[in-house]
């Protein structure tokens, strides 16, 4: 019995300790530092020394995925390709021509739709070329006889948009291209055409401009370039080399 009383006296003495001690750290904590910011250092404390494994936030926020689609090679432009005919016949007063674009840069690119065209005369004046975009090129099929119009077949074919063309390097693309070479008066750079029949010009060189692209490629093998005033038809820009034209040998002249 003695013993436990001693015990309790004891253990109340080093509680009256305690609390002294911690009332006269309060104190001084309190006038150094102020009674707000001695609540929000206790707070913390706690929090740390309790909370070891703090809960997450109630509110989750949803993580936001981006899909990113690859875009496909740039367009084109007219220093990477170079430009050649890589195909031409003469029929019934008509030549066609297939014109290759080649891709000689390192670089992928694309080209889609139809190409712009140019004349340049023997001199490096420009002349006068109408052009018209059409799906597929008409073919003479008979030439009645001297001052009239060769017959022509025009192909039944819906125009569809154009469908880009991937070139790597050293791969090509070409588009065919016909004109009229009936011919009695030849004008020269900077006339007029007028309503007289069978007037052409006379070209030296063609200028092929890519779709799109900044400036116009210099062909310089056209092998006959007097064209009829009406101008060109062109045909869009496909895949590689296309079939030999009309289904005859390359390089031909029928007259």
């Amino acid at each position: 019995m003695v013993r436990r009383q001693v015990r309790r006296r004891r253990r109340w003495r080093r509680l009256r300790v305690t609390v002294l001690v911690l009332v006269a750290t309060t104190a001084v904590l309190a006038a150094a530092f102020g009674i707000d910011r001695l609540a929000v250092a206790v707070h913390k404390f706690y929090d740390e020394h309790h909370h070891s494994h703090p809960q997450a936030s109630a509110t989750t926020v949803p993580s936001t995925t981006t899909t990113t689609v690859a875009a496909g090679p740039a367009r084109c432009d007219s220093p990477q390709l170079s430009a050649v005919v890589s195909d031409w016949r003469e029929a019934y007063q008509t030549v066609e021509e297939e014109v290759s674009l080649t891709n000689i840069s390192t670089t992928p690119c694309s080209v889609a739709g139809y190409p712009g065209l140019g004349v340049v005369a023997a001199g490096g004046t420009p002349l006068p070329a109408a052009a018209t975009d059409v799906a597929a090129i008409e073919t003479p099929t008979s030439f009645p006889g001297a001052g009239t119009a060769p017959v022509t077949t025009v192909p039944s074919v819906t125009t569809t948009p154009a469908v880009p063309v991937t070139l790597a390097h050293g791969a090509r693309a070409s588009f065919e291209l016909a004109f009229s070479t009936m011919c009695q008066q030849v004008l020269g750079p900077g006339q007029t055409a007028s309503a007289a029949p069978d007037q052409c010009y006379a070209g030296a060189w063609l200028e092929v401009t890519p779709p799109k692209a900044t400036s116009p490629l210099l062909v310089t093998q056209p092998l006959r370039l007097t064209y009829a005033t009406s101008g060109f038809q062109v045909g869009p820009l496909v895949a590689g080399s296309g079939l030999p034209l009309s289904g005859q040998p390359p390089l031909t002249s029928t007259p």
